[in-house]
């Protein structure tokens, strides 16, 4: 029996996996043969000597193969809220007319729907002139559409949601340079282009309110229930939503529809949940307070403040530290007062909460970067974690400050390709910082803890779901699957595939403090475990996004494959009397 094997208790396991390559993300042994679990734990992890002396007659053996064990993703970054808009009309197409044509389809094919909502266009590929309300009048008039764009910034509405919202010539911006619908510039009325989510979630409030589009539990039940099988089956077991934007603003919706499903013994996922501080927020660390105490279940607990400092680079709303190429007047701007920031940043820090902030922009990045420094300065000393999230432009002076402040990067790393939607910023940022981008390998390099996030089901022009697409695209800097796609520069700062890994798994279960329950297949962790139907070690690069899971489990539960199915052969060894 080796020194991973869990000492002084030798009670017969339930599932032990042999003949494997178990990659266990732990520095002190990283490769292992097989491993035994019991109940919620992994109770041996090394070779097959090892876990025999844990099989008993009631033991699953199962032979793996030489499959690829790895352990369970930690998807940390992604929102419920945005299952949602993708429980019907699904439109994730780049060629314009594909997206007409496939919402005309769902409105033919759902003649007794009251309204219809749907996302997936992509705003970089969609000519200016067809983004109006007018477009969307002619496929269907007589119902509410409201379709989100694949980064979730922009929703794209027909006159009769408009009229039926109230949404006129005379409706205010709602959030000042952050989010507004747009007017047309003769005649005053609204385009049917609404920008960003604090207009989107007014919008939506108001039909909803009117009975056109279901809401609440009821509504989520539906779509989690979809969603939490397409992420099982794609090897996940932990999640960290980083803010339920629901149009009525009730995040406490995301913990009581989880909390619904966990009582009912049909939740898959284990979730770590924030509160979103969005528009006008009396007291977000209050809120987020009392959701700890509130919603702390073994599968769902409320941990984390997520702030929003800027917008996006295809609104002009990313906050830069020079003017934007195409706009030199403008260098974007905060979403939120800095004195605001400043001050949440604080009081949450004082209060033990780590904060995720949304910085998409360099100046943005910058301005966490120096809040964060002020909370080392002016609070008592603690074990934070606080993340800044996205960091796609982030100016090279400040990568060492991450390291040295303590704080965490989480990024998307399946945006760091060249599609039609990063040609388009590099319209809008220039080539210089366009090609200094998605600098991830520099900050792992230089001692960042970098995590990965998908911030599903927001996408740049495809909605990819799949960690190994992910891993993919972060190991090529191409658009996955395709091996002769453009790369982006700079090409050196691709990550390997042990770096990817560690960012999808143990770095994930640190920023959420679990790393001493997940994220490795280590002894005494619990049994999060996933099989690889390819080994993503010894495959070509640009078959890694194509990989499916064969099984996954989470806490000793398989939440996707069989089993049975995956077993070759049963091992011949004797078993341990009961």
């Amino acid at each position: 029996m080796n020194q991973h094997t869990v000492s002084m208790n030798t009670e017969a396991a339930d599932y032990v996996f042999v003949n494997a390559r178990v990659y266990t993300v732990d520095q002190q042994k990283p490769w292992a043969e097989a491993v035994a679990v019991r109940g919620d734990r992994i109770i041996c992890v090394g070779d097959e000597s090892a876990v025999s002396a844990f099989i008993g007659e009631r033991t699953r053996c199962i032979d793996v193969g030489q499959r690829l064990m790895l352990p369970g993703f930690v998807e940390s970054h992604w929102h419920f809220s945005t299952t949602a808009f993708a429980f019907q009309a699904f439109v994730n197409f780049e060629d314009p007319q594909k997206v007409l044509d496939a919402l005309r389809d769902y409105v033919i094919g759902h003649p007794h729907e009251k309204a219809i909502s749907g996302m997936g266009w992509v705003q970089a590929t969609m000519p200016a002139h067809m983004l109006r309300k007018e477009t969307l009048d002619e496929i269907c008039p007589d119902r509410p559409v409201c379709l989100l764009s694949t980064d979730f910034h922009t929703m794209w509405a027909n006159s009769k949601a408009l009229e039926i919202a109230g949404i006129d010539r005379d409706t205010p911006v709602v959030e000042e340079g952050a989010s507004w619908f747009e007017k047309d510039p003769v005649s005053g009325e609204p385009t049917g282009l609404v920008v960003d989510g604090a207009a989107y979630s007014l919008l939506m409030r108001r039909l909803s309110d009117a009975g056109y589009f279901p809401q609440g539990i009821d509504l989520y039940l539906q779509s989690f229930s979809v969603w939490q099988e397409k992420l099982a089956a794609a090897g996940i077991t932990t999640v960290f939503d980083a803010g339920f934007l629901d149009p009525s603003g009730d995040q406490s919706l995301l913990y009581e529809t989880l909390q619904q499903m966990e009582r009912e013994d049909r939740l898959k996922l284990r979730v770590v949940g924030s509160y979103a501080a969005l528009g006008v927020v009396t007291d977000p660390v209050a809120t987020l307070l009392d959701y700890r105490s509130r919603y702390h279940s073994p599968l769902v607990k409320a941990q984390v403040l997520k702030l929003f400092i800027d917008g996006t680079e295809m609104n002009h709303t990313a906050y830069l530290l020079a003017p934007y190429a195409d706009q030199p007047h403008s260098c974007g701007d905060t979403t939120m007062p800095e004195e605001d920031f400043r001050r949440l940043l604080l009081e949450a820090d004082r209060h033990g909460i780590d904060v995720m902030m949304h910085c998409v922009g360099d100046a943005a990045v910058r301005l966490a970067l120096d809040g964060l420094e002020q909370v080392n300065a002016t609070n008592p000393s603690r074990e934070r974690r606080h993340v800044i999230t996205h960091a796609f432009l982030t100016h090279p002076d400040d990568i060492p400050r991450f390291r040295r402040l303590g704080v965490l990067a989480n990024t998307q790393l399946q945006w760091g390709v060249v599609d039609a939607y990063s040609e388009l910023i590099r319209e809008y940022y220039g080539e210089e910082r366009w090609s200094n981008m998605y600098k991830f390998r520099t900050f792992i390099d230089q001692g960042v803890t970098v995590s990965i996030g998908m911030d599903g089901l927001a996408c740049q022009c495809r909605c990819q779901h799949r960690p190994v697409e992910h891993i993919e695209s972060g190991h090529t800097r191409q658009l996955a699957g395709e091996a002769d796609a453009p790369v982006l520069p700079d090409r050196n700062e691709r990550l390997s595939i042990p770096q990817l890994i560690a960012a999808y798994t143990i770095n994930g279960a640190y920023q959420l403090r679990m790393e001493h329950e997940i994220g490795s297949v280590t002894c005494g962790k619990r049994a999060d475990l996933i099989v690889l139907e390819s080994d993503l070690f010894e495959v070509a690069p640009h078959d890694i996004g194509r990989m499916n899971v064969a099984l996954t489990m989470m806490n000793g539960a398989v939440t996707h494959g069989s089993v049975d199915a995956l077993a070759v052969s049963q091992p011949s060894w004797p078993r341990r009397p009961r």
